[in-house]
């Protein structure tokens, strides 16, 4: 709804009363179709609408945290698997004086090795999963987030329609008791 200020003119006014008039007659239209029978029920729609709203909004939260999760495992998997020869290369040496001398050849790589070593200790894995197993779950985890991105898109317009209504009929109900209480004080 449109504020009808008559400092716009009187142009303005008239067609911002039209489309006021209209709006409230599709609020009123909008109440009937959905079935509410009176504001309380808009508003126990609207409040229900909100709270699925939000716990669509947490599942996915829950959703994307759990594959930023699989992803970074994913990558520590595959720096890990990266550094097989030179891990294979290094146990196979027998005197320290050699290992010693193949790890500082080989620094960049026991560096990936090590922090790929910790983010499995600090995380609890202890049997490195397969690419293929994070890349199935890395797939269904987009595929769900992808749901839950057009399901919170259609809880965010459902609430949105709602929220219109329920403003355009109180913003009604408010200018008919102020235009009330207009005409009792000239009487």
């Amino acid at each position: 709804m449109v504020d009808v200020t008559p400092e716009k003119g009187a142009g303005f006014e008239h067609g911002a009363k039209v489309f006021n008039l209209k709006q409230s007659a599709k609020s009123l239209s909008e109440l009937e179709k959905y079935g509410f029978k009176s504001l309380e029920d808009l508003q126990i729609a609207l409040a229900l609408a909100k709270t699925e709203e939000s716990d669509c909004r947490k599942q996915l939260k829950a959703v994307e945290t759990e594959l930023y999760g699989k992803k970074e495992l994913q990558k520590r998997v595959l720096a890990y698997a990266n550094t097989k020869q030179i891990r294979d290369e290094y146990r196979s040496l027998k005197s320290d004086r050699a290992k010693a001398k193949f790890r500082k050849q080989h620094e960049s790589e026991f560096i990936i090795m090590d922090s790929a070593q910790k983010y499995f200790k600090e995380h609890g894995v202890t049997k490195i999963p397969s690419y293929k197993t994070l890349q199935s779950d890395i797939k269904r985890l987009t595929s769900q987030q992808n749901k839950l991105y057009e399901q919170l898109r259609e809880k965010y317009d459902e609430v949105k329609r709602l929220q219109t209504v329920a403003d355009n009929i109180d913003r009604t109900l408010h200018d008919e008791s102020n235009k009330t209480k207009d005409q009792n004080h000239e009487i």
